[in-house]
């Protein structure tokens, strides 16, 4: 509106101008006035001298005074479709579909809020051991991401389930303005087909049983590189951002992670990869593995190996998944060897594995990233609220996990699970899983089969 008011005014002074020179005292006002445009920069200096050629011409030379109206108005018309777009190239961007980001004009920066809410209720069939039917708020995450300059990349993730430093998840810096991305902060380590994969996307609410060996996330420096079908990721790690204080010196880990997907299309992807990681225990040199029955509402662990002295350990994990259309399968294999820093105690070899297979009973497929060599975001060809049924998925799940060895008699378990997941919408998903410990060999556990019922909403934005 400023604009077309502006273009009315200016179009004004030159019918004015070019009326009659009985105005002279009006017309040097005017004139006076176009010479101030010109100079704040409001019009060009092409338009001034052409406006002020119009109003020379007076009453002896109407005809081509008309003329020249017409080019000024062309002239100004032209000039406002430019300001137009310079300005329409500084307006900030605003997406509001599936997710809230505020972008620059000229894309250099940008501002995404987001989050996910994962409300729990689970019952229990107990057996030897009591377990605590009930509910909980599994994650309430919110995080900010962006970037700076188009090559700086941030993100800030807090779960207000936690407290304190122990509600950050992500808090990180990365730069993306070469071939190898730098991340510095606190993040994930790159380690495991379900553990890279987020804890929206996994087909069942929990993650198999050995991704209790999964190193979790660490302070440190990493660097990346992606092409469509192959991602490779390393880094350097301190401990966690919530790990206990104190006076002795931290340990260090090196972890790796490698993905190929020789298979990579719209109706199936194969993935393959593997991943390594070291750490050196530093002066606190203790280690503990242990885990809940697929089933986070309890607090029971079924295996536990207590504290372990350990000056190192190395961990490693084979990955495979394949999908057609809407059928799926995927597993892991995950070795761990801890070096004890007892001569007179022998080290450790623990393991674990999980294989599941998942079916879309509608024209759905899960959907994988090859550049992250994981799985994301379930996008429903029909949408409940707009005359659709959304996304029905059905999953079974065998898991394993042995941490007997040597004097450690943490436990052997094995787990057979249920799942189905409803996706309404891209947003909103609900699953419920049945859990049946099948066994549980040695430790606290040995003998318990207990059953687990558990049921989640989950609402990403």
């Amino acid at each position: 509106m400023k604009k077309l008011r502006f273009v009315t005014l200016l179009l004004s002074i030159i019918a004015i101008l070019s009326t009659s020179v009985a105005h002279a005292g009006t017309n040097q006002a005017l004139v006076e006035l176009l010479k101030a445009l010109e100079e704040n920069g409001t019009i060009s200096k092409d338009v001034y001298e052409l406006v002020v050629e119009v109003a020379n011409q007076g009453e002896t030379n109407q005809a081509k005074a008309i003329v020249a109206k017409e080019d000024v108005k062309k002239m100004i018309q032209e000039e406002v479709k430019v300001v137009a777009k310079k300005q329409a190239k500084d307006q900030p961007k605003i997406t509001m579909k599936d997710k809230f980001v505020v972008e620059s004009g000229d894309g250099d920066f940008s501002l995404r809020v987001g989050g996910r809410i994962q409300a729990d209720a689970a019952a229990y069939s107990e057996d030897i051991r009591r377990q605590n039917d009930g509910t909980e708020m599994r994650r309430a995450r919110l995080f900010v991401q962006g970037k700076f300059w188009d090559a700086w990349k941030y993100k800030l993730q807090y779960d207000f389930v936690n407290t304190g430093s122990a509600g950050i998840a992500d808090a990180y810096l990365q730069y993306a303005g070469m071939p190898w991305k730098v991340t510095v902060g606190h993040f994930k380590q790159p380690f495991s087909l379900q553990n890279m994969t987020s804890s929206k996307y996994i087909t069942f609410t929990e993650r198999g049983l050995p991704h209790l060996f999964t190193p979790g996330r660490a302070i440190g420096v990493g660097a990346g590189r992606s092409g469509n079908n192959w991602s490779l990721n390393a880094g350097i790690f301190g401990e966690g951002i919530d790990a206990a204080s104190g006076d002795e010196d931290e340990g260090f880990a090196l972890t790796g992670r490698a993905s190929y997907a020789p298979i990579l299309n719209k109706q199936q992807h194969l993935h393959l990869g593997s991943s390594l990681s070291y750490r050196n225990s530093g002066s606190n040199d203790t280690l503990t593995f242990r885990d809940r029955p697929e089933s986070h509402v309890t607090n029971v662990r079924e295996v536990n190996t207590g504290s372990i002295n350990a000056d190192s350990n190395l961990r490693a994990v084979a990955e495979l998944a394949y999908t057609y259309g809407p059928f799926s399968l995927q597993g892991e294999y995950y070795y761990v060897d801890i070096d004890r820093d007892s001569a007179t105690l022998s080290d450790l070899d623990f393991s674990g594995y999980y294989a599941e297979g998942s079916w879309f009973l509608t024209d759905d497929m899960r959907n994988y990233s090859g550049r992250k060599g994981s799985y994301g975001k379930i996008k429903p060809g029909s949408v409940v609220g707009k005359g659709g049924l959304g996304a029905w998925q059905l999953a079974m799940r065998f898991s394993s996990v042995d941490l007997n060895d040597a004097d450690i008699a943490g436990g052997e378990e094995q787990n057979f699970s249920l799942g189905m997941n409803w996706f309404a919408t891209n947003n909103i998903r609900m699953s419920a899983n049945y859990v049946k410990v099948l066994d549980v060999k040695g430790g606290a556990g040995d003998g318990d089969e207990p059953e687990a019922f558990q049921v989640r909403a989950q609402a990403e934005f």
